[in-house]
């Protein structure tokens, strides 16, 4: 088993969770929604080598999954109605909670099922036509 992170937005910031092989969280991490947290973040997530579960939402929003499936590691994203009703079966609210129940999803075989791995933008996607 790896090591997995989920991602989870807020108002203020981006929460990353930090999962072990065990299942059991090992690390929060939050970042400012600034460019530099954004950085930082995403290098400690590259020399932890760890594999990245978002929401399709957060997938599309934020640079960093992209960043980091360009930068090599196996991000996933994770339907947002699935997340939803599981969030809600769960009764979990506290964002740092949302983005541990992200991170697990990898863990079990009948949930990692339903992830889709992001691939990163080819060298195509990423120039806009002129003409």
């Amino acid at each position: 088993m790896t090591v997995t992170t989920g991602l989870w937005l807020t108002h203020r910031r981006l929460i990353a969770v930090v999962v072990g092989p065990d299942s059991v969280a090992h690390r929060t991490l939050r970042a400012a929604l600034t460019d530099d947290a954004r950085f930082g973040l995403l290098e400690y997530l590259v020399h932890s080598e760890v594999e990245i579960v978002a929401t399709e939402a957060l997938a599309r929003s934020e640079l960093l999954p992209a960043q980091a499936a360009r930068r090599g590691l196996a991000v996933w994203s994770a339907d947002d109605a699935f997340v939803a009703a599981l969030l809600r079966a769960a009764a979990i609210r506290d964002p740092a909670r949302a983005a541990a129940l992200l991170a697990r999803l990898p863990c079990i075989p009948l949930m990692r099922a339903s992830l889709r791995r992001l691939s990163p933008p080819g060298p195509a996607l990423l120039q806009l036509p002129l003409l």
